[in-house]
């Protein structure tokens, strides 16, 4: 049977992921972690889908709106961090709304990668709005049992 790849939140501990589960491991998928920040800049998190393909971790995030060089996406060890902006866009009237769902402002998600990957050779591109960030994943070798001279 295939290993399943796991992400899981940078600021939550396994004690509590197994206290409240199957619903924390699910939320736990999807980086809650979040930088701090005046209320009037509050951080925001862009709805993200995380799967897995034979060859590779995807990270696909809906930021459209974000221009390219408002992005950062870092890998330090095994935390792989996307960082952006979405500047709202000014009018000069902004008179009777009745409903306002765009969020703007800075996002940050946070990703605990797996230790089975290929650092050198993660990708990403951006199209349509959505960010695609491809993990390529390393070939771990099945276990072997070892015999006792």
């Amino acid at each position: 049977m295939p290993k399943r790849i796991k992400i899981r939140s940078k600021d939550r501990d396994d004690d509590e992921l197994l206290k409240n589960f199957p619903d924390e491991v699910i939320r736990s998928f999807f980086s809650i972690s979040r930088p701090t920040f005046s209320i009037a800049d509050r951080p925001w998190d862009p709805p993200t889908d995380v799967y897995e393909t034979k060859d590779n971790l995807v990270i696909k995030m809906e930021i459209a709106g974000v221009r390219q060089e408002d992005l950062d996406i870092i890998l330090n060890d095994d935390t792989l961090i996307v960082r952006g902006r979405r500047d709202e866009e000014v009018t000069s009237e902004k008179e009777n709304y009745h409903l306002m769902e765009i969020h703007y402002g800075r996002f940050e998600r946070i990703f605990v990668l797996p230790n089975a990957i290929i650092p050198g050779k993660i990708t990403a591109s951006y199209e349509k709005g959505f960010l695609i960030i491809s993990v390529p994943k390393r070939r771990v070798p099945p276990s072997v049992k070892i015999n006792i001279e």
